[in-house]
């Protein structure tokens, strides 16, 4: 059996109509099901508890960052007596305060550093939580370093007195006698000098960056260390206040994830607003008033069927999380915006069930208006849920766990809506398209009175309503015509004031030759603008862009930027594979791949285990030693581990041979970077180290800073994203094919999906909204989106029994005109209320959904009825 284009789409729309048959005859079945099933899975939401692990959901599961970071953690385990600032890879229990010094003062003078060492005796003495009938402060929390002691801040005071006394201080390393240490990357706002031997010196400095890294095992420990952070902020929120030269900013390891679950929290009340909102517009768009009067007619007019047509959406929403929670698919905060997104398509849908209702004849039995009815809308609802379904299945492939997870709840939950709206809501339909054919008030169901003149003021407010049979009545706020109908012309009667608007006016005009020229320039505008925008496009996801505006952190993150990823930031170059450091040529080749590093532009030079490498050479030059007759790797520990405040003295990894002979299997050491302050600048960074390891891979290098987890994710987004749309339209056009019977209508339908995203992608960045996580899942949606818009108005204009092209169009935007306006309406409406919200996050999600609806509107109401119009006559010419 073949099926050519459209082949499924008679088959459906029998199916639907013996389907309304069927729940006509057994209502109550259809209508309590969907109840007892929502009640059951809802209570899987008893359970729900969100995963809020930023770094794990906003970056790749396939990041080479991830597999960088577990080298080095597997080789370098976080554990007490190894922690060395700067050199941690993960921010378990971690705590970061950055210090400014106000008016662009010099963090170095002496005002500044007292007041420093006194914040600093503050975090460590006077900050402490109470567990267990003790007391815990941070010397009882801290990570002890290779010395056996908590990790100190000490370099601050040293540092700050040198320049008191006026003794040059070389950057980015500071040396005093045989001791060294990096400081670029805690000293920042850092202006320099040239010294006499061409050294860096400092001139002055703006701010201080501080670590305290806490215990985070065992269980207990690490809770505890929670407590200690929360504390923390709460004492340093207050603190902070009373400082009268620095600035203090501060950040700790579960800000991002407090700060996701604030984004979630201020959403509960806006989704409560936006119910509200579409429950009062559903309630206006399905006023009827009386012919002749503009009193309401209450029998046709039916408020309570609109707020159930959006409590259906409702029921999908609690069914899909409730059931998703049973079956262990882990929450996560953004998924508290899938609701305001599922139930505007809900509401959509229940428009055009509505609209196709009202235009089968009052005088059929309410079994054969409910047939007519699922025959004509349930075959366009169809195709709006499986491509909105479909986009966001599409949407799980993604390796960003955000989105994959968003886009399996927002799945189920379209899936289920669309169930519960081929029963439930079906259910409530037959009922009241029986109340309608008795006559009655669709509120109170008692008989409805006809309109007369003379009637109380009271009745006229309340009580009228129109007996069947008789002429359709208005479904605007306008008078209705009148009109006697025919069971075989009932089907496509046009009635609505609405409905008129769209055919015999807003039609008719789009078609006059003159519009189409200027309709067809405003495209080829649009077309440029999108294009433009899309040449600017900017990737990536910010950690700054998880956080709530108003966020304790986010000046923190603006203090990091500013002063410290323009030059200082620290990396990790990790040799995996060490080769046999007695041989000179491979000591030598080891100084080459540092210089080849510590050379790159976006480098300022390197520091670490490469230093004792260096040092141990020199010395091998001028003393005319062979370390390879003598022991170099006795040699070599005695070096390391003759100071144990030395950081390099965890910065190597001690094995055997295969003859058994104590040698140095791995090393890894730091270099400074510079300019990393973009996500561009920060990516071009990632690619050139990479680059610079892979010229070695005979020792297996691997380099990483935890600024790498967000930057593959820029890397990723774009790839990722395009992947989407392509599978995603693919898919669209397998749908559309098998429901729409013509061949150059569909292909007109992708035409219009690739132009609305290339304007969602085009006008986004042009609203300043990067191509990231966020924008991504929405951009996934405007596929969908989009089909529904096309597919409406393709499908009404295929069906037509018109015989002009000009008539078809009308034919079509008099149908479907007016539920896709309302449709679109009730969509910004309901994302209108996250506008206002403090959060990125959640503005990208309300400005990608505008641009994805407004956008998609305005090819379904002008741009495709004329491109429709316009090939499909010259084609058939």
């Amino acid at each position: 059996m073949r099926c050519g284009f459209g082949c499924l789409e008679p088959k459906a729309a029998k199916f639907f109509h013996s389907y309304g048959l069927l729940v006509s005859q057994y209502p109550f079945i259809f209508l309590l099901s969907p109840i007892l099933v929502t009640c059951f899975l809802a209570t899987g939401l008893i359970g729900l508890e969100p995963l809020s692990d930023a770094l794990y959901l906003y970056t790749p599961t396939d990041a080479p960052s991830k597999t960088e970071r577990r080298i080095i953690h597997d080789a370098w385990p976080l554990v007490d007596g190894t922690f060395v600032a700067g050199r941690a890879v993960t921010q378990s229990r971690e705590v970061q305060v950055a210090v400014v010094a106000r008016n662009d003062g010099n963090i170095l003078e002496k005002v500044f550093s007292d007041e420093l060492k006194t914040m600093e005796s503050f975090i460590r003495n006077n900050i402490t939580v109470e567990f267990n009938n003790r007391t815990w402060s941070f010397s009882d929390l801290c990570l002890a370093g290779p010395d056996g002691r908590c990790a100190n801040n000490d370099h601050i005071q040293l540092v700050s007195r040198l320049y008191h006394h006026g003794i040059n201080i070389t950057y980015p390393t500071v040396r005093l006698a045989d001791k060294s240490a990096y400081i670029a990357s805690a000293l920042g706002g850092v202006k320099l000098a040239k010294g006499e031997n061409n050294e860096n010196i400092i001139v002055e400095a703006s701010a201080w960056l501080l670590i305290y890294q806490l215990k985070f095992y065992p269980n207990e420990m690490s809770y505890i260390s929670g407590l200690w952070e929360r504390e923390f902020k709460n004492q340093m929120d207050s603190y902070k206040k009373r400082s009268k030269y620095i600035s203090i900013t501060y950040f700790h390891s579960q800000t991002l994830s407090d700060e996701l679950k604030r984004n979630a929290e201020r959403l509960a009340p806006k989704f409560i607003g936006a119910f509200v909102i579409l429950v009062c517009f559903s309630v206006l768009c399905s006023i009827v008033t009386i012919k002749g009067s503009g009193y309401i007619d209450w029998v046709v007019t039916k408020p309570i069927l609109s707020v159930l047509g959006v409590s259906n959406a409702g029921m999908g929403i609690a069914s899909a999380m409730g059931m998703l929670t049973y079956m262990g698919i882990q929450y996560n905060d953004i998924i508290a915006v899938m609701p305001f997104l599922v139930v505007a398509v809900g509401t959509d849908n229940m428009f055009l069930m509505v609209a196709s209702l009202k235009r089968t004849d009052r005088n059929l039995k309410y079994d054969q208006r409910i047939a007519e009815c699922m025959a004509d809308a349930a075959v366009s609802i169809l195709i709006t849920a499986l491509t909105d379904a479909l986009s966001f299945g599409v949407g799980t492939i993604t390796t960003i766990p955000a989105v994959q997870i968003f886009c399996i709840y927002t799945m189920c939950a379209l899936l289920l809506t669309f169930a519960y709206q081929l029963t439930f809501f079906c259910a409530v339909l037959v009922y009241y398209t029986r109340i309608e054919e008795q006559g009655l008030h669709s509120i109170w169901l008692r008989p409805a009175v006809t309109y007369s003149s003379t009637s109380p003021l009271n009745v006229k407010l309340f009580w009228l309503g129109s007996q069947p049979p008789k002429a359709l009545p208005s479904c605007g706020t306008v008078n209705s015509s009148t009109s006697s109908t025919s069971l075989t012309s009932s089907k496509h009667l046009h009635h609505c004031t609405a409905t008129s608007f769209f055919r015999n006016w807003y039609a008719p005009v789009l078609m006059q030759p003159w519009i189409r020229a200027i309709a067809g320039l405003w495209y080829l505008i649009y077309l440029a603008l999108s294009i433009y925008g899309c040449s600017h496009l900017k990737e990536g996801l910010e950690p700054a862009n998880l956080l709530v505006d108003d966020s304790y952190a986010t000046p923190h993150y603006r203090v990091l930027e500013r002063h410290y990823w323009h030059y200082g930031a620290s990396l990790q170059i990790v040799v995996n594979n060490a080769p046999d450091l007695r041989n000179p040529v491979e000591r030598i080749n080891m100084d080459k791949m540092a210089s080849t590093f510590a050379n790159s532009k976006v480098s300022i030079g390197d520091e670490g285990v490469q230093f004792w490498l260096r040092e141990m050479q020199v010395s091998e030059d001028v003393h005319k030693i062979t370390y390879d007759d003598m022991k170099f790797y006795d040699q070599a520990a005695k070096y390391i581990y003759s100071d144990m405040s030395q950081p390099w003295v965890v910065d190597v990894v001690w094995g055997r041979n295969n003859q058994s002979e104590h040698v140095i299997k791995s090393y890894r050491f730091m270099i400074g970077m510079r300019d990393i302050s973009t996500t561009t600048k920060q990516t071009e960074a990632t690619n050139t180290f990479r680059e610079i390891a892979s010229r070695f891979e005979r020792y297996n290098v691997t380099t990483y800073m935890p600024l790498w987890l967000f930057t593959d994710q820029y890397a990723l987004v774009v790839p990722n994203t395009m992947q989407d749309i392509v599978v995603a339209v693919a898919c669209m056009l397998v749908i559309s094919a098998l429901l729409i019977p013509q061949p150059v209508c569909s292909f007109w339908v992708a035409v219009t999906i690739g132009s609305i995203d290339l304007g969602v992608l085009g006008f986004m960045t042009l609203w300043g909204v990067n191509l990231d996580a966020i924008s991504m899942i929405t951009i996934i949606m405007s596929v969908g989106f989009s089909v529904d818009y096309s597919a409406h108005i393709t499908y009404a204009y295929v069906i037509s029994k018109e015989t002009t092209t000009t008539a078809r169009v009308c034919d079509a935007l008099g149908d479907l005109g007016w539920p896709v306006a309302q449709g679109a309406m009730s969509t910004i409406l309901a994302v209108s209320v996250l506008s206002d919200v403090p959060a990125y996050m959640i503005v990208t999600f309300f400005k990608t959904v505008f641009l994805a609806i407004s956008i998609g509107f305005l090819h379904g109401l002008v741009f495709l009825p004329l491109m429709l119009s316009v090939f499909v006559e010259i084609l058939e010419f």
